[in-house]
């Protein structure tokens, strides 16, 4: 194929944090009960220490950290030159249970998101009127003048121009025979339920989803799936203010200038109104970046694109943020599942919310610690320093030489899954963040530059283990 795609750095992103480790590195703590005795010590903080909640003073930590590491095999190269980020809260261990959305919770979202009285569509196939085929219509006549330029790496399924000009074809006599106004039918949830494959083969689940289509009055449609699930997979929502859109969230930002009238503080304003209307107000920004979101999920330098600010909105525990990094879950282990962190992500506009995906709902079950004692830092920099060059070292094992850019030090909660349970601690850590080798890569090739939340190492910050990220 010749488009490059930025979902296919996602996946790239995924995959490194599953390579082979290294059998001599740092094992996840397997005894959560011993770490949580341990955060429940006495305080070892230098005795000059300030009060409050003063980090580096307790912890001894700098206001940057550099160094520059090099492997046992010679391969793998890190450097670190980084600004060392503290909260400005205590940092509990808390724990939080999976959480299966009420009738109560799905009409709060639907009026926050579609309004109070929402004019709804029969949801099908031919849900489109005349004139919202007619919109596409206009971009894909876009698309075919500038396939040469762009087109043909946007629609790469189409092999070539005369088979893409069919494709126009048959869109331009659907939306002949597509209504000039829709049936508005009266707001309901029709539930249905999703099937799995599994080797005994195709079996029904108790897990369900129900989409909400509505027709706004500038003539789009906006539109909110829901899904409920408590056998295969977990809640979550998605919406999307036109629907039918090519839109996504895009796991990497390629350090866009922001290109709206909408400041960053802006952005988050008019997203946490939208939280607080949905009642999630227990979430609280951990990411800010202008995006650009191409036609296509496909960046080629002359195609079509809008601008957003892409935020990130984490759980946070007495005022105490959960961390965000491109990795979204830990590890399965022995004794626990891959566990999805709670995640919020938006795209937002000057109109407001484009697209909202909520992802993994929580419920708050207990504050096991509400004032976690840590490790020093210089306890935790001998951590790194020698684990950083065995977890995940494929470069010496490959023979193949390796360089870390790494850019941040992040002091935050984590989500540890609970062991042997369906729930999930989450547990101060420190993040080493930076730029993945291959994504570095991919993104210099194409004249950009990521804002380095790729997370090279996770230190628990109560036991010194090294917790896996995937």
């Amino acid at each position: 194929m010749k488009r490059i795609c930025i979902i296919i750095l996602s996946i790239l992103l995924i995959c490194i944090g599953c390579q082979q480790t290294p059998k001599s590195s740092l094992v996840v703590g397997k005894d959560q009960q011993q770490m949580i005795e341990k955060a429940q010590g006495d305080v070892s903080y230098p005795t000059d220490a300030p009060a409050g909640v003063d980090w580096a003073g307790r912890l001894g930590a700098p206001a940057r950290y550099a160094a520059k590491l090099t492997s046992a095999g010679g391969h793998l190269t890190v450097d670190v030159d980084a600004p060392v980020a503290l909260p400005e809260a205590e940092l509990p261990v808390a724990r939080v249970v999976p959480y299966v959305f009420s009738d109560e919770d799905i009409l709060r979202y639907v009026h926050a998101l579609l309004g109070e009285d929402p004019m709804c569509m029969e949801n099908g196939e031919n849900w489109r009127t005349r004139a919202m085929w007619e919109r596409e219509i206009l971009q894909l006549k876009e698309d075919l003048d500038h396939w040469d330029e762009y087109g043909n790496q946007i629609w790469d399924s189409y092999d070539t121009k005369a088979e893409f000009e069919k494709h126009l074809q048959e869109v331009i006599a659907q939306a002949a025979s597509a209504p000039d106004e829709p049936e508005i039918i009266p707001f309901a949830l029709n539930w249905e339920h999703w099937n799995v494959w599994t080797k005994e083969g195709k079996q029904d689940t108790t897990d369900s989803y129900a989409t909400v289509l509505v027709l706004n009055e500038d003539g789009t449609a906006s539109s909110l799936t829901i899904d409920r699930g408590t056998e295969f997979m977990r809640c979550g929502l998605r919406y999307m203010r036109e629907a039918g859109e090519y839109i996504h969230f895009p796991y990497i930002h390629g350090g866009w200038p922001n290109e709206l009238s909408l400041t960053r503080e802006g952005a988050i304003l008019k997203a946490e109104a939208k939280l607080r209307d949905m009642g999630l107000d227990h979430l609280s920004c951990a990411f800010a970046s202008p995006t650009r979101v191409y036609r296509g999920d496909t960046y080629v330098a002359s195609a079509p694109y809008e601008a957003y600010w892409a935020l990130v909105f984490t759980r946070q525990v007495n005022g105490a943020p959960h961390g965000f990094t491109y990795q979204q879950t830990v590890e399965p282990t022995e004794y626990n599942t891959s566990y999805i962190y709670e995640q919020c992500r938006m795209l937002v506009d000057e109109e407001g919310v484009a697209l909202l995906e909520y992802e993994s709902p929580c419920v708050l079950d207990e504050v096991k610690v509400a004032a976690a004692t840590l490790l020093p830092f210089q306890k935790i920099r001998e951590i790194f320093e020698k684990m950083v060059l065995i977890v995940n070292n494929n470069a010496d094992i490959y023979s193949q030489d390796q360089r870390y850019h790494i850019t941040e030090v992040r002091l935050s909660l984590v989500s540890l899954p609970e062991q042997n349970g369906e729930g999930c601690l989450l547990v101060p850590c420190w993040d080493f963040l930076g730029d993945s080798p291959l994504i570095y890569q991919e993104l210099a090739n194409m004249g950009l530059t990521s804002d380095g939340s790729w997370c090279y190492l996770t230190i628990n910050a109560v036991d010194g283990s090294i917790i896996q990220r995937q």
